[in-house]
């Protein structure tokens, strides 16, 4: 009988501390506030600009022409953390935290345009910073508000690089789904909008050719600026594969030189066919090539890093080089 006794005090406890863990995820207490990770994951570079009721987090670094790098989805602008140091010698670089990510707010009302919103954002902030023409990168799902800026905005855009970008309704062909993600995934419904460090570590392996380059504290890091989002406005709309129907559109009235900075093991949008395919899209423009990284996953900047700069830098440098 004892043992019974003894099992079930276990449960109550073991229950008493899931409901209790349940609560501190749903109510916010798990997640830092802005001050914590301002301190954490700012730096001396950080500064800040409204643009249309959004506070837009943002660095910039170097001197020469102007190259400003737009970041994927659920990351922010420390995903081109490898990049900086591989170009500021000769360009100027400027990144920005896309709304809600990173450390930038949404407007206050939200928003029913999220590639108008970012393209504000680009325009604006250049604008403000006295850059005239720069060079625009956009990687994953940055792709639709780089490719309509370039689109709508030739006489700004020096040349453009998109890396894994959707062309066309995104139809991803998703890779096995790791166990551990499968289980944050199921449990995600119970902590009102807070998810785990088990959740972001198997969206970042999944994203990897190499799961292995996942390191804890980049896992620390997703965690804590996406669990941030929790407590900020929800935007109007509702991102879909449908909303990436706007960049097979663009790319055809792109102007500048552009470059496909593509992934070999990407298996979102996998180079055969995506990039294929946005190669073949690029008519208005007669420089455009396509540079694919070897052993490389679907987040580049973060997992292939000194490779992907260095096609990168490659690719600024002969475009100021030409006439």
């Amino acid at each position: 009988m004892n043992i019974f006794k003894k099992i079930g005090g276990a449960l109550l406890v073991l229950l008493v501390v899931a409901f209790a863990f349940v609560l501190a995820a749903r109510t916010g207490v798990l997640t830092p506030d802005d001050t914590t990770l301002l301190a954490r994951y700012g730096t001396p570079n950080s500064r800040f600009i409204d643009v249309d009721g959004q506070r837009v987090h943002y660095r910039d670094e170097g001197t020469g022409p102007a190259i400003v790098l737009v970041h994927g989805s659920f990351g922010s602008l420390r995903m081109w953390d490898s990049w900086v140091p591989a170009l500021t010698d000769h360009y100027r670089i400027v990144r920005f935290d896309r709304p809600p990510m990173g450390l930038s707010s949404p407007q206050p009302a939200g928003s029913a345009d999220a590639a108008q919103d970012e393209m504000a954002i680009i325009d604006q902030l250049t604008r403000e910073l006295g850059i005239e023409r720069f060079f625009l990168v956009g990687t994953s799902s940055a792709g639709l508000s780089v490719a309509a800026y370039a689109a709508e905005h030739p006489e700004r855009v020096t040349g453009v690089i998109l890396s894994n970008v959707a062309i066309g309704a995104m139809k991803p062909v998703r890779g096995a789904m790791p166990w551990a993600l499968k289980l944050a995934l199921a449990i995600d419904p119970w902590l009102g909008g807070w998810h785990p460090e088990l959740r972001w570590r198997g969206v970042l392996q999944l994203n990897f050719f190499d799961p292995r380059k996942v390191t804890p504290e980049l896992v620390r890091e997703w965690t804590d600026l996406n669990n941030r989002a929790q407590r900020l406005p929800r935007p109007r709309f509702v991102p879909s594969g449908a909303m990436f129907a706007r960049t097979a559109t663009d790319l055809p009235r792109i102007h500048a030189p552009t470059l496909l900075l593509w992934s070999a093991n990407d298996h979102e949008f996998p180079v055969e066919t995506t990039a294929r395919g946005a190669l073949a899209a690029l008519t208005a423009t007669e420089k455009k090539s396509l540079v694919v990284i070897e052993r490389c996953g679907h987040m580049m900047p973060l997992e292939c890093g000194s490779e992907s700069a260095r096609a990168a830098r490659e690719f600024f440098d002969r475009e100021q080089m030409s006439p």
